[in-house]
């Protein structure tokens, strides 16, 4: 594939991942009023769905990003599919071509003695994450809230606050998944990511290459 069409499915992976920052972002602003006890909305079940509506989109979001990776591989995936939402339909064409699509959320390793920067996988146990399976789950549960139902979905008040508290636990670790993060391409080939750079705090995707076995 041209050096130019690569460029092209970075910066659409950026582009994805930018809006994902403005959507967790209106997630901190609720979250920061929900701790000075005040409702961003005006209702603790607008503020539910506030968050959850983010939550389904966020995950809309990496999903779409995992395809343009995939496509910046030239790959043939269904042009039907890539127009279309449904992220379960989109999770088995990826798989077809490529079963480690998801991100891997990354751990800075220092500098080695050649200066190159080392990266390691995220060890769980230091900092929660998303996972591919809890990522489908969370999606289903999201969406129970974007519709009204026959049946009072929200409980009592101590179950919405639960139920809000939940949902912004889903993004923190969402946050965590993508905060430095590597999308698998080929067996030798990545999209590493960094989603808030510390010069000029935006998303930078560059195309990796596995070196001797390992992460460069």
């Amino acid at each position: 594939m041209r050096e130019k069409d690569v460029k092209l499915y970075i910066k659409k992976y950026a582009s994805y991942m930018e809006e994902i920052k403005k959507r967790k972002n209106v997630v901190s602003r609720l979250h920061k009023s929900y701790l000075s006890n005040q409702s961003m909305t005006g209702y603790i079940e607008t503020d539910i769905d506030t968050v959850y509506l983010q939550l389904r989109k966020i995950i809309e979001l990496v999903m779409f990003a995992c395809v343009v990776a995939n496509d910046s591989a030239g790959l043939t995936l269904n042009k039907t599919l890539k127009k279309g939402y449904e992220i379960k339909k989109i999770k088995n064409e990826l798989k077809r071509f490529n079963s480690d699509f998801f991100p891997s959320p990354m751990a800075e390793g220092g500098i080695d003695e050649n200066g190159i920067r080392k990266v390691d996988d995220l060890d769980p146990s230091d900092q929660e994450f998303l996972t591919e399976e809890e990522l489908f789950k969370v999606y289903g549960k999201a969406g129970k809230f974007l519709h009204s139902q026959r049946e009072y979905q929200y409980g009592s008040p101590e179950e919405k606050i639960k139920i809000l508290n939940e949902g912004i636990d889903y993004i923190n670790k969402l946050v965590v998944l993508l905060n430095h993060h590597w999308t698998k391409i080929t067996n030798d080939t990545f999209f590493a990511v960094v989603m808030q750079d510390e010069n000029d705090g935006k998303v930078h995707v560059a195309r990796m290459a596995r070196f001797d076995g390992g992460h460069t």
